[in-house]
């Protein structure tokens, strides 16, 4: 099948799952023409029998973008939003890297701090690459089908060394504001997307190992005890890698965002629960890792590295 190029501006999304969905059917409000690629067939059509993707309480239900499972739809759009786990990105954009136009921005919407170099890997290192770190929250009820569970903001900006159609961001954060999802253009963008993994590095495993909504740490001392120590270790790699995060103390930003969240179930504990594999490589990985190039101790991330692998093997 041929895709004619869009009558109006067009955005790719890669990936149905909360995040994608959510944008989806924001950027579809706003007027874009919205398409997203799945994993496969059957999950299209899962999708298209509900009538696309779709926001569950949603108020403006009309607003529902096709799903497809062809890489050729994405041809000729201005945009493509990434927002599957950091574990497939390559995968999934294997497909495109004969069909998107060369200059067409690739936007993380991902966990962790590794998006930029899985992109430059499939795509070339002087492929067009923004980074979006977002507070929005949402769960997954099936593919293509989510709740919000809590407003945010969304940051959008170049990663390091990459550049491009800056009107191509601009529009994307305008149609992100229309369709009713906080945004706007930041740089350097990279202290935001550090920031994020401190506290989702903080969060995301301790909640998950407990099987806690994120409010527990509030109540329990040994889990908020570990969420510290977890937040302190990741902002000292932060520090030493020259990163100023957008907090001063990682401590009280991981009980203020626990503050804000305490409803909210972390996505490292639904993906325990359902027993996908888990971003714990891309957070806590990756900040081990890291740490041991710099020849820093993170002994609290290195055990719950541990901890969430044995938990996902069992």
């Amino acid at each position: 099948m041929d895709y004619d190029p869009p009558s109006r501006r067009s955005i790719g999304i890669i990936g149905a799952g909360a995040l994608g969905t959510l944008f989806a059917v924001a950027l579809s409000r706003a007027g874009f023409d919205v398409r997203v690629l799945v994993r496969d067939a059957k999950q299209a059509r899962e999708i298209e029998s509900r009538g696309g993707v779709a926001l569950l309480d949603d108020p403006k239900p009309t607003a529902r973008p096709p799903a497809t499972a062809d890489p050729r739809a994405l041809a000729h759009v201005d945009a493509v939003l990434v927002a599957v786990k950091t574990y497939a990105t390559e995968s999934a954009l294997l497909p495109l890297k004969d069909v998107l136009k060369p200059d067409v921005p690739i936007v993380s919407l991902q966990n962790g701090i590794v998006a930029r170099d899985q992109i430059a890997r499939v795509l070339g290192v002087g492929h067009p690459i923004a980074l979006a770190p977002t507070t929005e929250a949402a769960t997954s009820a099936s593919p293509g089908l989510t709740r919000h569970t809590g407003s945010g903001e969304t940051w959008i900006g170049w990663a390091a060394h990459s550049t491009g159609d800056d009107g191509a961001l601009a529009a994307l954060v305008a149609g992100l504001r229309r369709g009713g999802l906080a945004s706007e253009i930041v740089s350097p963008v990279e202290p935001l997307v550090w920031g994020k993994l401190v506290i989702n590095a903080a969060i995301n495993p301790v909640t998950a190992l407990a099987g806690v909504s994120n409010g527990a740490l509030l109540e329990n001392r040994t889990l908020q005890h570990r969420a510290m120590q977890l937040a302190r270790e990741a902002a000292a790699v932060a520090l030493a890698e020259g990163v100023r995060l957008p907090f001063g103390s990682a401590g009280a930003e991981v009980k203020r965002v626990v503050r804000m969240t305490a409803q909210n179930r972390s996505s490292m504990l639904q993906d325990l629960e359902r027993g996908m594999p888990t971003e714990i490589e891309a957070l806590n990985g990756e900040i081990v890792r890291r740490a041991r190039t710099l020849g820093i101790a993170v002994p609290e991330n290195a055990r719950v590295l541990d901890e969430v692998r044995a938990r996902r093997k069992a």
